[in-house]
């Protein structure tokens, strides 16, 4: 466990650029967004210059979070810029092997123009040629090449200066090497990848059985976020946002629309909204716009050092704006999927309900797509919400959408703090808590030498009278990933389990006050 939240610190980093994206994302959909009209209107050139800016550069950056990743993770775990340069090198010889080797009947959703990569071949029998891209992988490409690259790096250092092929240097040894493996992991995964695709086809079948089902709809509610972790949510959305496993409808002209996006986008336009379209998109205005200010303010709230609160205040204000303006699921997902999986795993079954309990009440709210871009759509934003606000048709499915939100809010506030106060560790009682209380006091010098203790979502922060007692070793020993002094004293990364281990210190220290005599108190 301790090795697994290690790497929530090893991407925070990537998950912070995700953050700078998703703002870009925003900003430039709400200058340029025609659907947001009714509510405003830019006319600057200059300031639709910069929105139309923010809106490549930001998806860009999205579409290739895996290999930002990627190259934290290699430059984190192997300390050098050779594995920087062999990883990307692999990265690339991975996805060109996909590109080669994959399978050409998949649907066009399983492929993906990845860094500009493209192959046309000719057919010699019928003299037609297609274009041919990359296996779309998303982190899989990261965990085989990152693990790849560290792999070799470390044999390319042991390797002899007196071999045959003494005269390649060691760090070309290394981008040699990685991108031969590399190249097998990528042929070996486009072999493995369409049996993961019918697997996944199966649970797309299933949902498209009956879409009014509630509990269909729960199902393709988790089995979209757990993809969106996996930066593969195309797979899940195509079919039923631009496909036709949701439905079609015939417009006025006689045009057959495919898609819950598409339909809702066309009957917005012509003003004939029917019953049930949008409900692939309607909880994402309550988890964007309710769900994740409750987890965000509860997390702020676990903050214990009122000067800690200070500082960080302005940030998880900005971060509720981001997540009202564009929607920040996918790196807060990510962070609780290293930093608390468990709390990850109850985000997911939440989200089931709700699209299970939105569908039961036939509360619809869709989403206006100006693209068939699916990684770097922005449903569920509150400009958009108003939009549909001030829309008479409209405005009671709005009320309905905000009352079950202020029941998500209170409901992810509670969740997250009831998960870091009580279940972030040891949750079958097995003792495994007060161990880590007591090795954490024993590392520190004993309870006499705390002075001050205070936690957040993922610190601990401990002031000590003796700076010689600290045991930096004991505490590594215990789960501690990082321990860095502070001028507050010396703050300690114990992930999730930070609060519950501040509990166990703060009880122990008023245990030792009520055990202390009085003339020794006095003294």
């Amino acid at each position: 466990m301790r090795n697994w939240h290690s790497l929530y610190d090893i991407f925070q980093f990537p998950l912070l650029v995700m953050l700078f994206a998703l703002a870009l994302l925003g900003v430039g959909n709400c200058l340029t967004n025609t659907a947001f009209a009714t509510l405003y209107s830019v006319r600057s050139d200059f300031v639709i210059l910069l929105g139309n800016t923010a809106l490549r550069t930001g998806p860009f950056l999205l579409v290739h979070f895996p290999l930002l990743a990627l190259i934290r993770f290699v430059t984190k775990k192997g300390g050098s810029a050779t594995t920087v340069t062999s990883a990307f090198v692999g990265y690339i010889t991975f996805h060109v092997m996909t590109m080669y080797f994959a399978h050409t009947n998949l649907s066009s959703d399983a492929y993906s123009s990845i860094l500009g990569l493209s192959m046309t071949s000719t057919d010699s029998l019928t003299l037609t040629s297609s274009v041919h891209y990359p296996l779309q992988t998303g982190i899989v490409a990261t965990v085989v090449t990152g693990a790849i690259t560290l792999w070799v790096f470390a044999r390319s250092r042991r390797r002899s200066e007196y071999s045959l092929l003494a005269f390649i240097s060691r760090d070309v040894w290394c981008v040699m090497i990685t991108a031969l493996w590399c190249a097998v992991g990528g042929i070996v995964t486009a072999l493995i990848w369409p049996y993961f695709l019918s697997g996944l086809q199966i649970a797309v079948d299933f949902i498209t059985s009956d879409t009014a089902n509630p509990v269909n709809l729960g199902i393709y509610g988790m089995l979209e976020r757990v993809l969106a972790s996996g930066n593969l949510l195309t797979l899940i959305r195509s079919p039923f946002w631009y496909g036709t496993n949701s439905g079609s409808w015939i417009s006025m002209g006689g045009t057959s629309i495919a898609g819950d996006v598409n339909i809702w986008t066309a009957q917005f336009a012509a003003g004939r909204i029917s019953g049930m379209t949008g409900h692939f998109i309607t909880p994402y205005y309550v988890l964007n716009l309710f769900a994740v200010p409750g987890l965000l303010w509860a997390c702020y709230s676990l903050q214990t050092d009122r000067l800690a609160k200070r500082r960080t205040f302005g940030l998880y204000v900005v971060l509720t704006l981001l997540s009202y303006l564009s929607g920040t699921l996918l790196p807060l997902e990510l962070g609780m999927l290293f930093l608390c999986p468990l709390l990850y795993l109850m985000h997911l079954g939440m989200t089931g309900i709700l699209f299970g309990v939105l569908q039961a009440m036939h509360v619809y709210l869709g989403y206006q797509s100006t693209t068939g871009l699916m990684m770097t759509a922005l449903p569920g934003t509150l400009p958009e919400l108003l939009v549909y606000l001030f829309n008479p048709t409209l405005a009671s499915r709005v009320v309905m959408i905000a009352v079950v939100g202020l029941v998500y809010l209170v409901l992810y506030y509670a969740m997250t703090q009831v998960y870091f106060r009580y279940l972030a560790i040891d949750i079958f009682r097995t003792g495994g808590k007060e161990r880590m209380v007591q090795g954490t006091i024993l590392a520190v010098g004993g309870i006499e030498n705390v002075k001050m203790v205070h936690s957040s979502v993922g610190r601990l922060t401990l002031g000590l009278y003796d700076h010689s007692k600290l045991n930096v070793e004991m505490l590594r020993e215990i789960g501690g990933m990082r321990v860095v002094e502070t001028k507050v004293g010396y703050s300690i990364s114990f992930g999730s389990a930070s609060t519950i281990v501040r509990q166990g210190i703060r009880q122990n220290m008023r245990r030792n006050v009520r055990d202390t005599k009085p003339e020794e108190r006095g003294a």
